[in-house]
């Protein structure tokens, strides 16, 4: 957001001191130059964030209900030295913190009337642009769960808040990341994608297709793509990713919006970070009926007896053996067993399912089984 990077370097050159913006939980929204910062600085600089020890150290210090400046000591097991903080608000509510630092008590009381400018100004921006999220928001929800009457015109006004055209093809990106939904609203607009916020803590970005062939990516790429490349080791852990298909234009977002759903549903339960509608395979099947019609349609009561109370090496060697298509060498081989050993485990699943796996049919309806069941059987229905 140029604005804010701009207000928080012109009140850094009139106070005299390195300066940050920060929203009420004390994630970055802007910082000037930085010289001869704190350990706390650095962290919010390099991590976009602070840990909660050190933002309840600062509001036990009165910042949350503050009008006006005031300093914060300094605290030297936390690596904190003294600072000004300047409350940003607008119609009386708490939208962030201008924080000089000031070590050596340099900026005089005398001076922090000059930041009420400043601190006025970013709370009209910071409000406004709340504001034209939360309109993004509606006109999103509109496209994806809308009738036809209303996803029409909200499609337009998507448009043209993107730079995207109503006719080419776009993709949805579904992000399950802490904190990230409330940073939305400040986070710089490009050219070619727009964020909205999802229920649940999600966010969803639009983007223009650029023609490559989707696939699953490092999650720092599809970061680094979506415009998040800062790389910060404990948000990563806990940050998932759905991509779904592309589609022809906006007026079928909601078909973008569904595939996304079923990647990030899939990404979080394989815990790899990264899925691609394209990629799923037979796990697509998720997006086109309920659990329960998918349950009782595709997995038959004897296979879904064994995948509950089969033993688990025949379970997996079940598994192994239709994902190396059904050669019993390399099946073998995956397993260091002998092949004698492998046939004689076949004939027990074949008994315990009541599945041919000399025959394709059978054999399908073993894989598609073992895929979909983590999924739509209950917990207490399956081994894996």
């Amino acid at each position: 957001m140029g604005a804010l990077d701009d207000l928080v370097e012109d009140l850094a050159a009139v106070m005299g001191g390195p300066c940050i913006l920060e929203d009420p939980g004390f994630r970055l929204l802007g910082f000037s130059d930085q010289r001869d910062v704190d350990v706390v600085r650095q962290r919010s600089i390099l991590e976009r964030g602070s840990t909660q020890d050190v933002r309840d150290w600062f509001y036990s210090h009165g910042i949350g209900d503050a009008e006006s400046p005031l300093r914060t000591p300094a605290d030297d097991p936390r690596g904190i030295v003294s600072r000004v903080c300047i409350p940003v608000r607008h119609l009386g509510r708490l939208l962030g913190f201008f924080w000089l630092l000031d070590a050596d008590g340099t900026i005089h009381e005398s001076k922090w009337p000059e930041a009420a400018p400043f601190a006025e100004a970013a709370g009209a921006l910071l409000s406004l642009a709340e504001r034209r999220q939360a309109h993004r928001d509606a006109l999103y929800r509109d496209v994806v769960e809308g009738g036809p009457r209303s996803a029409r015109p909200a499609a337009d006004e998507l448009a043209g808040a993107s730079g995207l055209r109503l006719d080419e093809p776009v993709v949805v990106a579904l992000i399950d990341r802490p904190d990230l939904v409330t940073q939305l609203s400040s986070r710089p607009s490009r050219s070619g994608m727009l964020w909205a916020r999802e229920s649940g803590g999600l966010c969803a970005a639009i983007v223009r297709y650029g023609g490559q062939p989707l696939r699953s990516m490092p999650l720092p790429e599809v970061l680094s793509a979506l415009g998040l490349s800062r790389r910060m080791p404990e948000l990563d852990q806990a940050t998932f990713v759905g991509i779904g298909p592309v589609v022809p234009s906006l007026d079928d977002l909601d078909k973008a919006r569904s595939g996304a759903l079923v990647a990030l549903r899939v990404a979080r339960h394989s815990g790899s970070h990264v899925t691609v509608w394209d990629e799923l395979g037979p796990l697509a099947l998720l997006g086109i009926a309920r659990d329960t019609d998918l349950a009782r349609t595709l997995i038959p009561p004897a296979v879904a007896g064994f995948l509950s109370t089969g033993p688990e090496p025949l379970v997996e060697t079940a598994r192994i053996y239709l994902e190396e298509a059904a050669s019993v060498a390399r099946t073998a081989t995956r397993l260091h067993l002998h092949r004698h050993t492998v046939y004689h485990r076949l004939k027990a699943i074949e008994h315990a399912t009541s599945v041919d796996l000399d025959a394709g049919a059978g054999r399908l309806t073993l894989h598609l089984a073992l895929e979909l069941a983590p999924y739509v059987l209950p917990a207490a229905d399956r081994t894996s």
